[in-house]
């Protein structure tokens, strides 16, 4: 059996101990699926008031829209460099057209309310969740935390050890953040230590699809088992913001919520609480990033203030250093590697760049050249940003590789991708995961030996 590296060992005891009551709740849940102030805007408004969708003639690099966005007055949909798409709420449409007049940044109205597609797709999930009662799991559908939960207490019971399940923190709400390792206690010889982490922004539904789908190849695809398990440890985070992601469920404007569900201030509505996970982390705090807790990315009053990235980090930094550290986002089909705060690159840019293109590669080849990714620094592609895992992972903690990589779409359909899609990212996502990790260990589909061998032949 591989030994866990100095400082970890109790990290394993506690796994042991804990994992019966975690066991027995998640497997009851896996039975039921199986069975069947004066800055802010305190004006509020009922959770199936409209929501636009605007496109303005200038970035969210520009001051103006820069300063909405961090009041919280606009929510980001997509940028580019000289024009934006953002989500602006019924109650706000004067001030952030005051704003903009001021700033003489013209606009035109996209969508008149996102809400009727978020309508529409509550009800196309609504009559697909009554079809597949009984089913153990899928990925043609988006699936509630209380089914993520459940696939992961039957992993428990059916994967004789190979999957063991911690409970790492407890959400305002009462909820646990789980993360799930997955290794062949077998198997000796040095491993490849790998983090996944899903959903730690609660609209972006392909995240925990994406991550829970990898998870099961991992756990219970014979090829994977085969060929990269023996090499290779596994950390999963299916759900890192399991409050947010339940809160998203409910319907109406909560379907385009981001953040956790922390309640701020009790006297401002309920958009100004919750804090931006992905801006907790103490790499850079602050950098892109709000300090208004109305804004979408309020960064929290101090890092590390929320119970889901400290228990995470607790594990993370117990596991010891990673060898992949992969954050699931959507969208915008993009392989990002640090820095988030900055565009100058890291020192091994190269080989961050080496590794991420057998993610692109691979895409390309499942999809028959139908789904092209990017692949760039953070902060050069999407702007600067500050407090999130994959920084903290590479900076921090001292993972030899970490990518956020955004699913898709590339902003057709944005946070609302449709369910018909699912099933196509997600198989390209482990065909990507797949080709970076057996290149990395040398052993498999994209294995160096391998590619060395093609590029011979081919010469």
């Amino acid at each position: 059996m591989t030994r866990f590296p100095v400082g970890v060992e109790s990290f394993e005891k506690k796994m042991k101990t804990i994992c019966v009551a975690v066991i027995l709740q998640l497997i009851s849940t896996a039975t039921a699926l199986i069975v069947p102030q004066a800055s802010y805007n305190t004006s509020s408004a009922t959770e199936d008031a409209p929501v636009q969708l605007w496109r303005t003639t200038e970035s969210l690099q520009h001051p103006s829209l820069k300063a909405l966005l961090l009041r919280g007055l606009v929510q980001k949909w997509a940028d580019s460099d000289n024009s934006a798409l953002v989500m602006v709420r019924e109650e706000d449409v004067p001030l952030v057209q005051e704003a903009l007049k001021e700033s003489q940044v013209s606009y035109s109205i996209e969508v008149d309310d996102l809400l009727t597609l978020v309508h529409r797709e509550t009800q196309h999930h609504q009559r697909g969740r009554r079809k597949r009662q009984g089913e153990q799991m899928d990925w043609n559908s988006y699936h509630t935390l209380e089914d993520i939960e459940g696939y992961i207490g039957w992993l428990n019971a059916s994967t004789n050890g190979v999957v063991q399940v911690l409970s790492v923190a407890t959400t305002q709400e009462g909820r646990p953040v789980y993360v799930v390792r997955v290794n062949d206690k077998g198997a000796t010889g040095p491993k490849k230590r790998i983090w996944i982490e899903g959903g730690i922004h609660a609209r972006e539904w392909i995240s925990p699809a994406a991550t829970t789908f990898i998870l099961h190849q991992v756990a219970t695809n014979p090829d994977w088992l085969r060929t990269i398990l023996p090499h290779t440890e596994w950390y999963f985070v299916p759900v890192a913001n399991p409050d947010g992601y339940a809160h998203t469920f409910t319907g109406g404007r909560a379907r385009l919520w981001r953040k956790n569900r922390r309640i701020n201030d009790e006297t401002l509505p309920d958009r100004c609480n919750g804090v931006d996970l992905n801006r907790n982390w103490d790499l850079k705090w602050g950098v892109g990033a709000s300090k208004n807790p109305c804004s979408e990315l309020f960064m929290g009053e101090v890092p590390f203030s929320e119970p889901e990235t400290q228990g995470i980090k607790y594990v993370m930094e117990r596991v010891g250093p990673l060898d992949l550290f992969i954050t699931f986002h959507s969208y915008g089909q993009s392989v990002l590697y640090p820095w988030g705060w900055t565009k100058d690159p890291p020192k091994n840019a190269k080989m961050l760049q080496r590794v991420g293109r057998r993610f692109l590669e691979a895409v390309q080849h499942v999809s028959q050249g139908s789904t092209d990714y990017t692949l760039g620094g953070s902060g050069a592609l999407l702007g600067f940003a500050s407090g999130a895992t994959d920084d903290w992972a590479f900076g921090a903690l001292g993972a030899k590789h970490a990518y956020t990589i955004e699913l898709r779409d590339t902003g057709h359909y944005g946070f609302l991708l449709p369910e018909a899609q699912i099933g196509t990212t997600v198989r390209e996502a482990a065909a990507g995961v797949q080709c970076m990790i057996t290149y990395m260990i040398n052993k498999g589909v994209c294995a160096r030996r391998r590619r060395n061998a093609r590029n011979r032949n081919s010469g």
